[in-house]
């Protein structure tokens, strides 16, 4: 068996877990915003909380590999995804931020990990399939909350199923001790220390590289598009398009297979036929369109046409991120793959806070659901332009200049 095939599963099952926790908020927002007080659309600051709390989380990530290992530092990860679902679950406001806290430290440094292992045990032409595959968590995390959560809302309320969520998380974080045992060890093989030294050192790594920085560009863009599908599709198709919320829930699901599609799709793509930066700057222009279709939906829509839609929105908006890690881990100096991750996703978390906050304040300000998709779509066009406009060329330095200014020249 290769090497690589079981930590691919726990990581993708990492990420599935740490999602769902994650997914299960927009899931249940049309019932516990009563609850808590609170307008469903404003649930979406939600998000926001938690990809700020990931930022300083995903620069520091590097460090806590170095310290724990990759699968520790992710069973860490699922403790706190499981501690913020019962904090939620109080139906405290307060406690509903806290949790809000604890999610984003636990997606901060889950992919920046999962990265380090997988891109020291897959062979380079593997990477891009490889990495996409393990983005599938993401999807299967969207699926589950889609399809299993509205039913245990309607069975035993929004809170005992954020309970039942919370457990389920812990569980798989005692299930993967095993292998934390066997591939730890070279994680903490050469240990940095964390604090301001090692933040610094990831954004350097990114800054520092042109192709970093362009794929950076577009990864806040795509970011953001990809939190308002998942945070806001819901609440539309109950608000906006009359729909119930199973059926709703249905649209996500849909949404999030398609992604699961996309990315193992794209994946498969990048490997024998495109090079991964073109492909994602055609998802970028893909996923545009879709959020303008989403944002022309009305309730006299036929259900099959909006599922058809969210289809799409999910093959572009969710297939990409296998893609960008694959990318991020091939750019990496050797030995900091994960350092890299953590210093890109701290820009794609500003992308996460940015994108749902305004969407929510759009919603909030009467705007509607409707310009806050338009608004997505015009960030991610943006994202696929900075994947393809030319760089500008490295100024060449003025060598007669230099001369005169050298000792010898005077």
């Amino acid at each position: 068996m290769n090497v690589w095939l079981l930590p691919l599963i726990a990581m993708a099952a990492v990420q599935a877990f740490v999602g769902l926790c994650l997914f299960a908020i927009p899931v249940i927002a049309p019932q516990a915003a009563p609850d808590l007080g609170v307008d469903p659309g404003l649930l979406g600051l939600y998000t926001a909380v938690v990809f700020t709390a990931a930022i300083p989380a995903s620069l520091g990530a590097g460090g806590l590999i170095a310290r724990w290992g990759a699968i520790r530092t992710c069973q860490a990860c699922l403790l706190a995804a499981a501690g913020a679902a019962l904090l939620s679950a109080s139906a405290l406001p307060i406690a509903f931020l806290l949790g809000a806290l604890a999610l984003g430290f636990a997606f901060g440094p889950e992919t920046p990990a999962s990265t380090q292992l997988l891109s020291r045990l897959t062979p380079p032409e593997k990477r891009p399939l490889v990495f996409s595959l393990r983005q599938t968590g993401n999807q299967f995390g969207g699926m589950a909350a889609g399809f299993a959560v509205p039913l245990l809302v309607l069975s035993v309320g929004w809170q005992t199923s954020l309970m039942i969520v919370a457990g389920a998380t812990a569980i798989l974080a005692l299930v993967l001790e095993p292998l934390a045992r066997r591939h730890d060890g070279d994680d903490r093989a050469a240990p940095r220390p964390a604090g301001r030294g090692t933040l610094k050192r990831a954004l350097d790594l990114v800054a520092g590289e042109p192709a970093l920085r362009r794929l950076a560009m577009a990864v806040c863009a795509f970011s953001a598009m990809q939190l308002c599908l998942n945070g806001f599709l819901v609440s539309f198709a109950v608000t906006g398009l009359g729909w119930s919320l199973p059926l709703a829930g249905t649209a996500l699901a849909v949404a999030q297979g398609a992604g699961l599609v996309g990315r193992v799709g794209w994946g498969l793509v990048a490997t024998r036929w495109a090079p991964p930066r073109i492909i994602l700057a055609g998802l970028g222009v893909a996923m545009s369109v879709a959020a303008a279709l989403v944002a022309i939906a009305s309730p006299g829509w036929p259900v099959p046409a909006f599922l058809a839609v969210c289809a799409a929105f999910g093959l572009s908006a969710s297939g990409w991120n296998g893609l960008f890690v694959s990318e991020v881990a091939r750019l990496a100096p050797p030995g900091r793959a994960g350092e890299a991750t953590g210093g890109m996703l701290a820009i794609a978390y500003a992308g996460l806070v940015a994108g749902p906050a305004l969407f929510s304040l759009l919603v909030a300000g009467g705007f509607g659901y409707s310009a806050g998709y338009l608004a997505a779509a015009a960030a991610a066009l943006a994202g696929a332009a900075a994947l393809v406009i030319p760089l500008p060329p490295a100024p060449t330095p003025d060598l007669s200049t230099a001369a005169e200014d050298t000792p010898c020249a005077r």
